[in-house]
């Protein structure tokens, strides 16, 4: 079980709702994200939501309230599925790159390399990023 709170904004500018996913991500929230949305007198609005564990609802939903203009925040719990993981690192010949391996009842395993770990490898060899997640991938299905 997981929360999950929402509010609709549309009075306030992108630069500021980047500014609280941001606070909100670096708070512990599960996931942020935003989806476009019209509001009454068809003004153009938002929905901010966050995905976090019980023990975040309050100190995520004080961040809403000072980072925004929203005078409420909804609040529900949902029921969600992970799949089992594990960290990994692949070598590739562009240097590691870390991520995560899941598994699911048997199947193949899936391995997402981790943004933050192909972002700097690209950017310090001044290469496409889909190439570094490309080399990842490779690299952990040619291993056994």
């Amino acid at each position: 079980r997981v929360w999950v709170l929402e509010t609709n904004l549309d009075d306030v500018t992108g630069e500021l709702i980047g500014h609280c996913t941001n606070l909100l991500g670096e708070a512990g929230a599960l996931d942020v994200y935003t989806t476009p949305i019209q509001m009454k007198k068809n003004r153009p609005g938002v929905t901010l939501s966050v995905i976090c564990h019980e023990r975040d609802v309050e100190p995520l939903e004080t961040i809403l309230f000072r980072e925004t203009t929203t005078l409420g925040v909804r609040r529900f719990t949902v029921s969600r599925r992970v799949l089992k993981r594990e960290a990994r690192t692949v070598d590739t010949p562009l240097g590691p790159v870390e991520g995560k391996i899941g598994y699911l009842d048997g199947d193949v395993p899936r391995f997402a390399p981790e943004f933050e770990s192909c972002r700097r490898i690209a950017a310090e060899r001044n290469i496409p990023l889909r190439d570094v997640y490309e080399a990842a991938q490779q690299a952990f299905e040619s291993k056994p």
